[in-house]
């Protein structure tokens, strides 16, 4: 999919941009997706396809954009694709927009304050994403799963002190790449 959208782009400075934005945030989008569909994959998969060629269709409009409007933006047109698709099935078809907004944001929280959740939860990933296989994997064990310092330290062979160090050593990593890219001192 993404080298057709990517193909329908000029340069490739452009290319680049659009592809290392999906890359970033693929896995949002699928999520956001997903909770639209009821977790219909495929009728996620196509809204995100769909999403994505209507940016290349009006590329000048959200190519330009920085990265924060652009996510924004694409979330929503994931939304509206997810409810196109929806309108198709049988069961949504004479369902009014208003009653699917409902529906949508319905859950817990609202999409908007999800959405800030996600794009925090996809810059911590990229940071973790630069750290050492074993930092990332105590990290991902303690806090995207849940386990304890005696799970991880058993997983992983060492002792629960080893792996409280370096988790705390791993966070402290992400915080010092975070300063770094907002241009603050350590």
């Amino acid at each position: 999919m993404l080298v057709f959208i990517c193909s329908m782009l000029e340069t490739e400075q452009k290319r680049k941009k659009i592809a290392e934005f999906y890359e970033d945030y693929k896995s949002i989008f699928m999520r956001h997706a997903m909770k639209i569909t009821g977790n219909n994959q495929t009728m996620a998969e196509d809204a995100i396809h769909n999403a994505f060629k209507s940016i290349m269709e009006n590329k000048k409009k959200y190519i330009s954009k920085d990265e924060k409007d652009l996510f924004y933006s694409t979330l929503a047109i994931i939304k509206n694709k997810c409810i196109d698709l929806l309108r198709k099935e049988k069961p949504y078809s004479d369902t009014p927009i208003e009653e699917m907004e409902f529906f949508l944001e319905s859950g817990d929280m609202p999409v908007e304050d999800q959405a800030e959740i996600d794009i925090a939860y996809a810059v911590i990933l990229k940071y973790i994403k630069q750290l050492n296989e074993i930092n990332k994997r105590v990290l991902v064990l303690k806090y995207f799963k849940y386990k304890t310092y005696k799970e991880i330290a058993k997983e992983l062979n060492m002792t629960p002190k080893n792996v409280e160090t370096r988790i705390a050593r791993a966070k402290e990593k992400v915080r010092k790449l975070i300063r770094k890219e907002r241009g603050e001192k350590e």
